[in-house]
């Protein structure tokens, strides 16, 4: 092997590596847009949730927020948790 192509391969994969990395830290996944996510995706924040056996909107559950790589749980304490990935999907 001659050294520009050594070379032209370790760009690739320092380049590889640093966008595996940006999609693995999502930093525009805030913690407020996860949540607004969930949110919207049970139907809003005046939707009623079974919380704990107890009927209440959506927007008044507590909720907890993990950073995870290549995305963020957000979690209600004791009830479910949901995945928001790094594209904005909800699972």
């Amino acid at each position: 092997m001659t050294l520009p192509s050594l070379t032209r391969r370790r760009y690739f994969l320092i380049t590889a590596f640093i966008i595996i990395g940006v999609f693995a830290w999502s930093p525009w996944l805030t913690d407020s847009n996860a949540v607004s996510a969930v949110i919207e995706d049970l139907g809003g924040p005046d939707q009623e949730y079974n919380y704990l056996g107890e009927i209440i909107p959506v927007g008044d559950i507590p909720k907890n927020v993990v950073r995870v790589p290549f995305g963020t749980l957000v979690y209600f304490p004791g009830e479910a948790m949901y995945i928001v990935t790094f594209w904005g999907w909800v699972l």
